[in-house]
């Protein structure tokens, strides 16, 4: 009966805590503008969608993010809400992982795990971003969530659905690599500790190193036709996602033009890859200051998941009940993470924080389970101190990171004192000039937005068209523009660019944008105008765009 229960009431609870992660996740989804990042490949996604066609380029990470989109931007349209709907969408599920856990941890632990993952602030803020980070660590957890299942229970259908689900983990960012690594390191350390453990029990270590070999050998022998049809799945998937378009479409009508198709897939994948990140493009940065930066984050995007996963950790390891090896694994992952990331991240940035506190929530969910329990004990027995203190630390718990998730992801979403803040996002409120942006240009007849100075300018653009580069994937002046290309795009406004004042004498464009350094000359040409500044990075890059006043001009012959 018990077991029945429990099989009713939490299914229910954490599918409470899910419905309320994908409200606090799609809630004004939309509201902040793009971060330079997720403007360049929304853009890219949808030139991809208007060629029909796609090569993998290792600078804008894995292709799960533009195939998806590209289906949602035909399905919905773009904006920044559809943009970022998948992430939030996965992110907002994600806490119902921790049901595949649930042969390990209690039942107040697996419930713990779903409300730190449903309510961190760094997972709840880049959940509200276009990247790939919370789908990495979703698609992999939830993979060896499935595998643990696989050896808990004996079978096979869960590998058979994880390597599927892992194999996506492989088609959002490259760093899906540091997975298996991290995962490798931290079974090492708990098999260490076994090693130790067996000597205070007068075992011999290399007996214990015996027994576990044999039993991973005999299991891996038991399990082979599901290990390798899980691989092929694994690989089914990363071909379908990493394939060129519409290459791979043409070899399936042509099977003479599979085997390049394949080859381009794989092996071509990996060139590209190490071409780009297997050089010194990584290394050329103080790895004590990228640690730092990544401790700063995660103290402040995870407080309580930092402070309870010690607590959860030491407790699991030296408490009475003795140590279960998913916590510890779990704590050196995400110990380990946050030392690797330092190291392989070529720039600062809180996204990097999602992969360490991520790994960290199952030992803080058990010691926020922990204190719990200490909860119930103090009250059953009397003790009130005890009491006191342990519903003050849950108190703390479910406020700090709630507290913080609303400041960093609603209150201040683009503001320069929010530590999860990328240098690259714009600061202050852009939208409504942008709304005004695409009202004119519905109106306006020829160029619509005009950009002004050698940084903007692009040689071939005239008339508003110029040659979107796949090898560099923009033009002259392109990246500069970030990210005021993809809303151009949105609004199919037309665009060009100029370095002369002249031109802008006899054009007047409804629209001018120009660094403030030339703002004052740009002004002289354009009278009447109004002056608007945003920032264009989150601490500098000040843009200043000039609209047109008059709403009779707008429809000026031109």
């Amino acid at each position: 009966m018990g077991r029945f229960r429990r099989l009713r009431r939490l299914p229910v609870a954490l599918s409470l805590v899910a419905a309320v992660a994908l409200v606090a996740r799609l809630v004004r989804l939309g509201a902040r503008v793009a971060h330079q990042d997720e403007a360049r490949v929304a853009h890219w996604t949808l030139h991809y969608v208007a060629v029909d066609a796609w090569q993998y380029r290792p600078i804008i990470h894995g292709p799960f993010l533009p195939h998806v989109n590209g289906v949602v931007f035909n399905a919905l349209g773009p904006s920044d809400f559809t943009a970022r709907l998948v992430v939030g969408v996965v992110g907002g599920l994600f806490p119902l992982v921790a049901w595949l856990f649930r042969s390990r941890l209690r039942d107040a632990e697996v419930l713990a795990l779903a409300f730190l993952l449903a309510f961190n602030p760094v997972l709840v803020y880049y959940s509200r971003f276009m990247r790939n980070d919370v789908l990495l660590a979703a698609f992999a957890v939830t993979a060896l969530g499935l595998f643990v299942r696989a050896i808990d229970t004996g079978k096979a259908r869960y590998l058979l659905l994880g390597a599927p689900v892992f194999g996506l983990a492989a088609t959002t960012k490259e760093n899906v690599l540091l997975y298996p690594i991290a995962w490798l390191g931290a079974l090492l350390l708990v098999g260490d500790y076994r090693l130790l453990a067996a000597r205070h029990r007068a075992v011999a270590p290399l007996t214990v190193v015996k027994r576990t070999l044999r039993d991973v050998i005999r299991g891996l022998w038991r399990w082979k036709v599901p290990i390798v049809v899980g691989a092929v799945e694994l690989v089914v998937v990363f071909v379908a996602f990493y394939a060129p378009k519409p290459d791979l479409y043409q070899a399936l009508a042509n099977p003479t033009q599979l085997p390049a198709v394949l080859e381009a897939a794989t092996v071509g994948t990996g060139e590209e890859f190490l071409d780009l990140w297997g050089g010194t493009r990584m290394q050329e940065h103080s790895t004590i200051e990228f640690l730092g930066h990544l401790i700063a984050v995660v103290l402040i995007g995870g407080a309580t998941t930092v402070a309870f996963s010690i607590l959860g950790f030491l407790g699991n390891r030296y408490g009475e009940d003795g140590s279960r090896p998913l916590v510890a694994f779990a704590f050196y992952w995400g110990a380990a993470s946050l030392v690797g990331y330092a190291i392989v991240s070529d720039i600062k940035a809180g996204w990097t924080a999602v992969h360490v506190l991520v790994p960290l929530a199952i030992p803080a969910a058990v010691g926020i389970a922990w204190v719990h329990r200490r909860l119930r004990a103090g009250i059953a027995s009397g003790d009130r101190r005890t009491a006191a203190i342990a519903a003050l630390l849950l108190v703390l718990a479910v406020t700090t990171p709630v507290g913080v998730a609303v400041s960093t992801s609603y209150v201040a979403p683009q503001s320069a004192d929010n530590p999860l803040v990328q240098y690259a996002q714009p600061a202050g409120d852009m939208k409504p000039t942008l709304r005004e942006i695409e009202s004119i240009s519905e109106r306006n007849e020829g160029v619509d937005v005009m950009f002004y100075g050698e940084e903007f300018y692009a040689a071939d653009e005239a008339d508003g068209e110029a040659t979107l580069d796949i090898e560099s994937g923009g033009h002259d002046g392109w990246f500069e523009r970030l990210p005021l290309p993809w809303y151009f795009a949105q609004y199919d406004a037309t665009v060009s660019s100029t370095k002369s004042p002249a031109h802008l004498d006899e054009s007047q464009p409804p629209v001018v944008i120009a660094k403030e350094k030339h703002a004052d000359e740009v002004a002289t040409r354009l009278d009447g105008y109004r002056r608007v500044t945003h920032q264009g990075y989150l601490y500098d890059r000040p843009l200043v765009f000039f609209l047109e006043p008059e709403p009779d001009a707008l429809n000026r012959p031109r």
